[in-house]
């Protein structure tokens, strides 16, 4: 899909249909409204308009004669923000859904008042919302719809005011940046929605090497062999189940100086849980493809550093496997070691991703990172935690929590922190080995698996971000679909974007 900057007048701009976001405060609605009616030379009747007055949420689609006006409502103009914006794009864009419609004119919304908003900021906001709008997952069906909504061919992000064109560099690098990170994004969608016949760990991992002949990243793979060799026995026990072999994928971007030391994103990669012995109900298992959702943010992220060219060195680990019950499998009880020595207590097979990550983190200390991030859909009581609005963050340096809970309020890809007290670290202790995968009770899930990934930390800053509430979702929002939303992606790649400004 192709999205520009168009700078001539609106009443040039050839268009299927014109998007207008406005406000709800009456004078600036009425000015809005007669503005739109002199420069698309029209007349919006108030049957036309229905009951829009540009409150949050509402949407209405006009017909005037040759021209198709979408009008989506920002609300009170004091309580702008810019993920109102991204939402009003997205509600708009997601009205052409049953036209066929091949291209869309979005206006960009003018407005000094948002504090540190800059209008590249709006220009990448509304290009990104648009394309997480129009995201569809569809390649299974056999017959299409001729008015799905991948029928849009092109965006043009245009000004009702000539001011802007002094702009046109800064609005420009907002729509090639919010391309980027919306395709990047969708990408690790569609990752999360393919089926896990399609893909499991040695299927992905071919699909990331031929990737990165695309993409200026790097990729080794480390195969069962490998993965002995190490004495990665978190990979290999839960792998053990599957008559999918596990795979060790390492991402390494280098675009910054060649002593800098690397950020290194750790992405938990479980192509599908059943549980393993420990099993899940059958109810919802269906969805447990997308528990390789903290590996498909990772590539992700990498999609978007590698073509965004960001001055930072960056790695990428996902261990990869599937959790299956048979005769082979691990069992609760069973003892393991870890790729650096410690010995785990297996409590329950259903909490294997934080045994995989136990070796992914492990194996960061390698580098001499300066920041370690993981993403994992690690825990349900997550969801339980804080619903679905937003992803658990803990670590052991606040600094960089810091950072990336502000680069979830820049995103809207949020973040909350819970903590890692010492009085937690005992609830994981094991009578017969190191650690024990699961708490001594139902308490503090979330914080458990945090405890946990802590004990194998090695001298560095690390943060943990539990997607399990948000790498999914049963319904769709206003720019996230149902199903795999691509959760991290946005968040992270923004704090790397963050980390380059310094």
């Amino acid at each position: 899909m192709e999205i520009i900057f168009e700078k001539k007048i609106v009443d040039k701009i050839k268009a299927d249909a014109f998007l207008f976001l406005c406000y709800e405060d009456k004078k600036l609605f009425t000015e809005e409204l007669k503005l739109i009616e002199k420069l698309l030379k029209c007349k919006i009747s108030k049957t036309g308009l229905e009951d829009f007055e540009g409150k949050e949420k509402q949407t209405v689609l006009i017909y005037t004669g040759e021209n198709r006006i979408i009008l989506s409502g920002l609300g009170l103009k004091k309580d702008l923000t810019l993920e109102k914006v991204r939402k009003a794009t997205a509600r708009g864009v997601k009205k052409t859904r049953s036209l066929k419609i091949r291209k869309i004119a979005i206006e960009i919304l003018q407005d000094q008042t948002l504090e540190g908003v800059q209008i590249e900021d709006i220009a990448r906001a509304e290009t990104i919302s648009s394309l997480l709008a129009l995201y569809s997952f569809d390649k299974y069906f056999t017959k299409k719809d001729s008015k799905d909504s991948k029928g849009i061919k092109e965006i043009m992000l245009f000004s009702q005011y000539h001011s802007l064109e002094k702009y046109s560099k800064e609005i420009e690098r907002g729509i090639y940046t919010g391309c980027i990170i919306g395709e990047s994004t969708n990408f690790a969608r569609d990752l999360g929605n393919e089926p896990s016949n399609i893909i499991y760990p040695v299927s992905l991992a071919n699909l990331v090497s031929k990737r990165q002949k695309e993409r200026n990243y790097s990729v080794e793979i480390l195969d069962k062999q490998k993965l002995t060799k190490l004495k990665m026995g978190g990979v290999l026990e839960v792998a053990r189940g599957s008559s999918r072999e596990p795979r060790f994928l390492i991402l390494k971007y280098n675009g910054g100086a060649k002593n800098e030391k690397p950020i290194v994103i750790v992405g938990k990669g479980v192509t599908f849980d059943s549980g393993g012995i420990s099993i899940k109900p059958s109810a919802g298992m269906a969805l447990m493809k997308v528990d390789m959702g903290g590996g498909a943010a990772v590539i992700g992220v990498f999609e978007a550093i590698s073509q965004l060219k960001l001055k930072q060195n960056v790695i990428g680990l996902i261990p990869c496997v599937e959790n299956m019950p048979s005769g082979n499998s691990f069992k609760p009880g069973d003892v393991i070691t870890a790729y650096n020595g410690m010995t785990i207590e297996v409590d329950n097979t259903d909490a294997e991703g934080r045994l995989i990550l136990a070796d992914a983190l492990s194996y960061a200390s390698k580098y001499s990172p300066k920041y370690v991030i993981d993403m994992a859909t690690l825990t349900g009581a997550s969801i339980v935690a804080i619903g679905s609005v937003a992803s658990i963050i803990m670590g052991n340096d606040q600094d960089l929590v810091n950072k990336l809970i502000a680069a979830g309020e820049q995103t809207y890809d949020r973040v909350w922190q819970l903590p890692l007290w010492d009085e937690y670290d005992r609830m994981i202790n094991s009578e017969i080995a190191d650690v024990k995968n699961t708490g001594q009770s139902r308490q503090a899930g979330t914080i458990m698996g945090g405890m946990f990934l802590k004990r194998f930390i090695g001298n560095y800053p690390w943060a943990h971000i539990d997607i399990a509430a948000t790498a999914m979702r049963d319904s769709e929002s206003d720019y996230d679909p149902k199903n795999a939303t691509g959760s991290g992606v946005r968040l992270v790649t923004q704090f790397l974007m963050n980390e380059c400004k310094k």
